[in-house]
């Protein structure tokens, strides 16, 4: 396929390629990634924040259920029961909003690598999980993976291979933590 069939799919322009052979990243690049980043971040911090309003409205409701039956600071079974109780939500929901804001804060490696190396495309089969209400708790899904060189690219979309032919050498820029192509160029013809 044509120079521009490879770059309207993966969504670069020269002034990428430019930026990424010397090693950095362009512009339109950087704030595509800071704006990416900055909305998973927003998500996950939002995602804590509810996590931690469901703990107080459960810890809240727990409490006052409890006062309405008649608990009192002066039985010690009340106050086991009631503190374990509490504890298992905070445990579980506490747990799991510290998580989200762990991820919204962690900061992943965006630097850009490069490989260079002769193209193949692999069909794999992964287990990924099923969302529907069927039962079944997985399924059996097949993706394509585009290996240059050491480097795996997974879950590729089945057009690329219609845009590069399996076997060509290719110089790929891409980010590291996240391995996402930013730009790519042919090198030669596969042999």
């Amino acid at each position: 396929m044509s120079e521009l069939d490879v770059r309207s799919f993966f969504e670069f322009d020269e002034g990428d390629l430019v930026a990424n052979r010397a090693g950095r990243l362009s512009e339109k690049q950087d704030a595509k990634i800071s704006e990416a980043e900055s909305g998973a971040n927003q998500i996950f911090v939002w995602v804590g924040v509810i996590l931690i309003l469901m703990a107080i409205a459960v810890s809240y409701s727990m409490i006052n259920a409890a006062m309405d039956a008649g608990w009192s600071f002066g039985s010690n079974s009340d106050m086991v029961g009631s503190f374990l109780a509490l504890a298992v939500v905070w445990l579980l929901l506490g747990g799991f909003a510290f998580g989200s804001f762990k991820i919204a804060f962690s900061k992943l490696d965006y630097s850009l690598q490069k490989v260079e190396g002769k193209v193949n495309f692999v069909r794999v089969e992964k287990r990924v999980s099923n969302p529907s209400s069927s039962g079944q708790k997985y399924r059996t899904e097949q993706q394509y993976e585009l290996r240059v060189g050491r480097v795996v690219f997974e879950d590729v979309d089945e057009e690329l291979l219609n845009v590069i032919e399996d076997g060509d050498v290719y110089t790929f820029y891409y980010t590291k933590d996240t391995k996402d192509i930013l730009s790519c160029e042919f090198i030669s013809k596969g042999k």
